[in-house]
């Protein structure tokens, strides 16, 4: 097989038909060889033929972040003294302190 010579036909040589011939012939065997658009796009579908879509991606994501609770850094501190026995109010603070801490927590209410 021909290969390409870059330096055939030299500058100001007398030309002769065989190198041009196996010039053109190595050209035209490297744009054979060149995969077409079509192997290409076919190529590039097979390789993604079983990759999730963009929807399916966001969904995904979307069902992941879901799944995890929010950022309670807005929910402060309770800070109170306990008395022993704790009274009811400091229960109830308590409680309502809870509550803020698991609404803040759920990401879908």
């Amino acid at each position: 097989m021909p290969t390409f010579n870059p330096n055939e036909p030299a500058t100001d040589s007398d030309l002769k038909s065989a190198p041009v011939r196996d010039n053109f012939n190595a050209l035209k065997a490297e744009i054979d060889a060149a995969p077409t658009t079509q192997q290409v796009t076919d190529a590039i579908n097979a390789a993604v033929a079983d990759k999730p879509t963009n929807d399916e991606m966001n969904g995904a994501i979307s069902d992941a972040i879901n799944g995890t609770p929010r950022n309670v850094d807005g929910i402060g501190t309770l800070d109170i003294g306990i008395s022993d026995p704790p009274t009811q109010g400091e229960v109830q603070l308590i409680l309502e302190k809870l509550n803020d801490l698991i609404r803040g927590l759920k990401r879908n209410i």
